[in-house]
């Protein structure tokens, strides 16, 4: 679990019944720089709705840049991508009026918010409850069963197995590179995990492909 991205969580039972209530403040959307994970799946999602509502057409690469910024998971040079911030209070750059404007499409961090799901090793998943905010909790009770399957699609669990499953035998791949061949890995990186991507087409078998194709990619640029 990365720490700076899992602040202030506890862990549930599947079945725990938790009081929420959104208020909609805009708190949780602010002081929020380097903490909100765009996974590649949120970054496929996204562009998809952002060009249905004819506000993007160029490249998820462009995309990217002009909406989320790269933090370093690890020295061997594995990053994912966060969502950026503005202002002085560190707002999400997609928060107008208090209110989210890609709500149909908004990252799974925070589509399941307040809980977390994380893979335990095996098939299933670890849950947690982000305590950060402590005035969202009350209101109605809601197991928290029944949130994960509403938010927490068979399709997000599918592809965090395979992201979880694939993550150290890439990181493992990035230390072994040469240095003169580094910057050849990461552009080879950033393409298979975030931005080759085809909208038209279903996003895990695409995924699949990409994780075989960069393994394969940052073996031969080991020898």
């Amino acid at each position: 679990m990365k720490e700076s991205l899992m602040k202030n969580v506890i862990p549930i039972a599947w079945n725990e019944r938790i009081p929420f209530e959104c208020c909609r403040c805009g708190a949780c959307c602010r002081h929020v720089k380097d903490s909100v994970p765009l996974e590649s799946l949120d970054i496929y999602r996204l562009a998809k709705y952002l060009k249905n509502r004819g506000e993007y057409s160029a490249s998820i690469s462009d995309m990217l840049s002009q909406y989320a910024q790269p933090v370093l998971l690890h020295e061997c040079g594995y990053f994912i991508y966060t969502l950026k911030t503005v202002g002085d209070d560190d707002t999400c750059i997609f928060l107008k009026n208090n209110l989210c404007t890609i709500q149909p499409a908004k990252p799974r961090a925070c589509r399941t918010y307040p809980l977390v799901a994380e893979p335990d090793g095996t098939s299933s998943f670890n849950y947690y409850l982000s305590i950060e905010k402590p005035r969202h909790f009350t209101g109605e009770k809601f197991k928290a069963r029944n949130w994960m399957r509403q938010y927490f699609t068979q399709e997000d669990r599918e592809f965090i197995q395979m992201d979880f499953s694939s993550a150290l035998p890439i990181a493992q791949l990035l230390k072994k590179i040469p240095a003169i061949r580094k910057t050849e890995a990461l552009l080879d990186f950033m393409a298979c995990k975030y931005t080759d991507f085809h909208l038209e087409q279903p996003f895990l078998e695409q995924y699949e492909q990409n994780n075989k194709r960069l393994t394969a990619s940052l073996k031969a640029l080991i020898h």
